[in-house]
Order: C-alpha cells, then sequence, then structure tokens
C-alpha cells in the first residue's frame, strides 16, 4: 500500500469512495453527494494547511483521511478535527489504521497537541476502530442530525498527540518546504 498527499486530481476518485457514505449511512450528515469540482474546492482548500493523505493499492485510492480546523479561534490552534473514508470493498483490511496512523504521526510532528473525532451516534465499529488507536471517550450529543428520517447523535474521541503540555508554534503545511512535507509520509 502506498500512502501520499492528496491533491485536487484525486477528487473524482476519492469522491466515489464518499459517495456511498452520503448516500447510504449516516456517518455523515451530508445529505448531497457533492459534485466533483466542489469535491476538488474542498481537498484543495483542507490540504493548503493540514495533512491529507490517500492510501493507493496497485494505482487506485482505496481511501483517504485528513486533518482540519476544529474552531476558528486562535486558541484552538493547537487541536484538529480528522475525519476517513475507507471504499467500502476495502474495509476490514488495515487500510483505516494505516492512514490513521501516518495522519496521527504527521499531526503530532506538527506540534498539534489534541485530535478529535466527531462519530455518527450509534457507530460501535468507529468507535472501536478509534479506541483501538488510542481514542478516548469525551461524550455524546444527544439528536445532532436528521438523515433518512432518523435522529442520530454524534459521539466525540481524543487522543493526545504530544507527551507534555509545553506549546509549541504549530507548523501549517503551506509553511513548509517539499522536503519537510516529504518527511510527514
Amino acid at each position: 500500500m502506498e500512502i501520499r498527499f492528496a491533491t485536487k486530481k484525486d477528487a473524482a476518485a476519492c469522491l466515489e469512495i464518499y459517495r456511498p457514505y452520503v448516500e447510504k449511512t449516516a456517518i455523515t450528515f451530508e445529505y448531497d453527494v457533492p459534485s466533483v469540482t466542489e469535491f476538488a474546492k474542498r481537498i484543495e482548500v483542507t490540504a493548503a494547511d493540514f495533512p491529507y493523505f490517500v492510501a493507493l493499492e496497485e494505482g487506485k485510492i482505496i481511501g483517504y483521511a485528513y486533518a482540519s480546523r476544529y474552531r476558528e479561534r486562535k486558541a484552538y490552534d493547537w487541536v484538529v478535527e480528522l475525519s476517513i473514508y475507507v471504499d467500502e470493498n476495502e474495509q476490514h483490511h488495515g487500510t483505516g489504521k494505516i492512514l490513521y496512523q501516518k495522519l496521527l504521526s504527521a499531526l503530532t510532528k506538527l506540534n498539534y497537541q489534541r485530535a478529535y473525532a466527531c462519530i455518527t451516534y450509534p457507530n460501535e465499529n468507529s468507535v472501536a476502530f478509534h479506541e483501538h488507536l488510542g481514542f478516548h471517550w469525551i461524550g455524546v450529543f444527544e439528536k445532532s442530525g436528521y438523515k433518512f428520517e432518523q435522529w442520530w447523535g454524534i459521539s466525540w474521541m481524543d487522543i493526545a498527540l504530544q507527551k507534555s503540555d509545553e506549546v509549541k508554534p504549530v507548523k501549517l503545511l503551506s509553511t513548509l518546504t517539499e522536503d519537510e512535507k516529504n518527511e510527514l509520509l
């Protein structure tokens, strides 16, 4: 398996992975599948400053994971929210674990303090996946989203990325050289 940074050229392949999550699940609260153009813009905006990785098997994208800003206020600069999507035919083969480990490692090197996962509730598989990787349960916001004629909650989990509370400046990808970016892979 190859892991590399996503580019907007990956939008169509990533969108095909994302499509069933929108159409068949409440894992995302999005109702409508975005266009390829919109998805490319999302990748471009997020990947400018945050790690956005794709996993490839024999040249085909089979999953992607990324970090994004948690909140806009300056005090939140040291925490990120994570997202991960794996091709429905590739689940339970270790792709998600490899992507998340790469993402968490990169975020640690970039000096982020914590990472949050927002998980549709209930979703026992995702909670177990995150617990296996060292995430801790924070809590549940009941009836936060309405999809498929049903209310869904969201559960929050987090993981510490640094071993100390020392505040180091966060490194945005847009400030790194190509060599520094490659060290994150």
